[in-house]
């Protein structure tokens, strides 16, 4: 019982803080928790991708893929039809670099997927009579620019990778990931199917960075490839997951929020373009000093809290029989 309520947790959360500030209609609290969702799902989607051991440095190239692809589509097919098409593209998109890459780890694999972001920002730039070129593009406004309807949606989004997120941490595919990650000989010889697991894994990552990236484009209604193909949406979501805690849900949860709010107390304290260095010199410090994340350390804390109160009930009973 304990463990399905603390399952259900996220999802309670994300209602009821999403409902609060929709209902408070704070636009600086509105405008924080998007900000927080869109990393969230983007760091969700990342550690979806490493559960089979691909360290990715691409996400760039799928929140970028997203924005245009709705951009570019909408104007043709409608707005309902062009939502399709950013799951359509992406998922080709992740199919494609997946084949490409699966016989890369590693190194190797992070350095050809950052190469993949950065020659997606170039084919934005050639070919401007689609994209824009570097002037960038107008995707359609998401929810007709109301922030709170905004909110609502994009926090959708966010349930949808975090039930994304736990199916794949079940019984079904954990193992699987597991054997992939650690040994893929093993598990080719045990049956698993490595190649369709990590592509399938790839295609699921792919498809919610690009719907984030799309909901990102429609916030504004403006997007220049600078915006969002640069290597910051390849660095955070990684950043944004190990300091939460890799191989979990609430990781990436916790670690969007202390991140923001990180980036929100540097910037109010500091201000201008310096508190960018205390901000990463603070992530650096909080990855060397917690190695397995947020996660990790409120575990710790709670078996230490365990072991203390078996302790004290241990020496309650030897004085009751002294």
């Amino acid at each position: 019982m304990k463990t399905g309520l603390t399952r259900l947790l996220p999802y309670v959360l994300i209602l009821l803080v999403t409902l609060a500030l929709v209902w408070i209609d704070k636009p600086f609290w509105i405008q924080l928790a998007i900000g927080v969702a869109i990393t969230a799902i983007t760091a969700l989607a990342w550690d979806i991708l490493s559960r089979t051991g691909q360290v990715s440095l691409g996400s760039a190239a799928f929140f970028g893929i997203g924005s245009y692809t709705l951009a570019i589509f909408e104007p043709l097919i409608g707005l309902t039809l062009a939502w399709v098409a950013v799951v359509v593209v992406c998922a080709l998109a992740a199919t494609l670099l997946g084949l490409l890459t699966l016989r890369l780890r590693r190194m190797y694999f992070a350095i050809a997927t950052l190469g993949f972001a950065l020659s997606m920002q170039v084919l934005v730039v050639v070919f401007p009579d689609w994209t824009g070129g570097s002037g960038g593009i107008a995707p359609p406004v998401l929810a007709d620019g109301d922030p709170r309807w905004q909110l609502g949606l994009i926090g959708l989004l966010l349930l949808a990778a975090v039930a994304l997120s736990d199916t794949l941490l079940g019984l079904r595919f954990r193992p699987a990931f597991f054997m992939i990650r650690t040994k893929p000989e093993l598990a080719a010889a045990s049956g698993v199917p490595v190649v369709h697991m990590k592509i399938f894994a790839f295609i699921v990552s792919g498809v919610l960075i690009g719907l984030a990236g799309a909901c990102y484009g429609g916030l504004y209604g403006y997007v220049v490839p600078t915006d969002v193909f640069t290597t910051n949406w390849s660095v955070l979501p990684l950043a944004i997951a190990t300091l939460g805690g890799m191989d979990t849900t609430i990781g990436p949860l916790l670690g969007a929020i202390v991140l923001k709010a990180l980036e929100e107390v540097a910037r109010s304290v500091i201000g201008g373009t310096g508190y960018q260095v205390v901000y990463g010199a603070v992530i650096i410090l909080f990855v060397i000093g917690m190695p397995q994340g947020i996660v990790g350390l409120l575990r710790k804390a709670g078996k230490l809290a365990g072991r203390r109160t078996a302790t004290g009930e241990k020496k309650k009973e030897r004085e009751r029989h002294a």
